[in-house]
């Protein structure tokens, strides 16, 4: 097994195993998934269920990110990739540019844990375990996998306290959980988009502090504080890792903007100095021209693969088409419909 390169950084969370093609998306679950197999075998002090409860573990979150695929996909946007880690997934699906499409596809994933917690809740309930379960840093519930019903019912169990505790992590409202993804673009609607970005991470990096220091202040043995701490080191270094990652690349774009003024400099020596106000403006312009150019260059993307489909019934019939090209083609029509017309389109 190798590591899955996502890029030329040295990136621990992203070594993979991969899984093959699952609904027209490329399916990989990380290596980490082997540690925390290890830590639940340690908590519930037995192998067997150990394996269960990773089994679990697994199988949630692989759900989770295909119902960010199927809602992204289904409001407009698409997914190709789902990298997923025992806390959710990895790479984000790219939902339309509408709040009500964002929020969907982002919420849809606690929406599964959601339902799991609300089919298996009874059982537990009857199985007096409610109250354990549901403070997922009091330690697990207590369940054997002896046979018959007893089996049955620790499944269960395990079910609604694994569901439970990610559908509250993922609510978190901090990078990268989905909750966090709601608070940027709620922020983005008040605060310019790159200001509303940093306060985002800045909150996430200063809640990935709060959570270590509370799980280390408060470790008593009916409260694991471990949990905690290891919650907090997760969300400090992957805020931090963001913040470093988007400085480095405001860096690079402001080295670049000096390099080209002190080649305008050498070129248009006697020509009028701009003033800074009006260099920045120029440089925010060329950034914006950039964003549309790459938009449109999406849409170009959309328009040739109708083009090959329009072919396709042309030749065949509109029945020659598989169900994945249907969807395609009455996926492409409902952007065109609703996408605003490129100023070459307007009269």
């Amino acid at each position: 097994m190798q590591p899955r390169q996502m890029s030329r950084h040295f990136r621990p969370l992203s070594w993979s195993i991969p899984l093959g093609m699952w609904a027209g998306a490329r399916v990989a679950i990380s290596v980490w998934f082997v540690l925390a197999a290890v830590v639940l075998c340690l908590q519930l002090q037995s192998l067997w269920l150990g394996l269960v409860a990773t089994a679990v573990l697994v199988v949630s979150v692989l759900l989770h990110e295909m119902a960010h695929v199927w809602v992204a996909r289904g409001t407009g946007g698409w997914c190709d990739e789902i990298l997923a880690w025992p806390l959710g997934g990895l790479v984000a699906p790219q939902a339309e540019l509408t709040r009500r499409a964002q929020v969907m596809t982002a919420l849809a994933g606690p929406a599964v844990h959601a339902l799991v917690c609300l089919v298996t809740g009874m059982t537990v309930w009857r199985s007096g375990l409610l109250q354990e379960a549901l403070n997922p840093l009091a330690g697990w519930p207590t369940v054997t996998l002896s046979g018959g019903i007893d089996a049955v019912r620790s499944v269960i169990v395990l079910l609604f306290t694994i569901n439970w505790a990610l559908l509250v992590i993922n609510l978190l409202p901090v990078h990268p959980f989905d909750g966090g993804r709601v608070l940027e673009w709620v922020l983005s609607e008040w605060l310019v988009e790159e200001t509303a970005t940093d306060l985002y991470l800045r909150l996430g990096a200063l809640s990935g502090v709060a959570l270590l220091v509370t799980g280390m202040l408060a470790d008593q043995p009916l409260w694991h504080g471990t949990w905690m701490v290891g919650l907090g080191a997760v969300v400090l270094v992957l805020n931090l890792e963001e913040i470093s990652g988007r400085r480095a690349v405001d860096d690079l774009e402001t080295a670049l903007l000096e390099y080209e003024l002190a080649l305008d400099d050498v070129v248009e020596e006697y020509e009028p100095i701009e003033t800074q106000e009006e260099l920045l403006e120029r440089w925010q312009q060329r950034r914006e021209e950039g964003r549309v150019q790459e938009e449109h260059d999406r849409h170009r993307e959309v328009e040739h693969q109708v083009d090959v489909l329009l072919r396709k019934i042309h030749q065949c019939g509109f029945e020659g088409l598989s169900e994945d090209e249907k969807r395609q083609l009455r996926q492409a029509s409902r952007q065109y419909r609703e996408r605003t017309p490129r100023p070459e389109e307007t009269v």
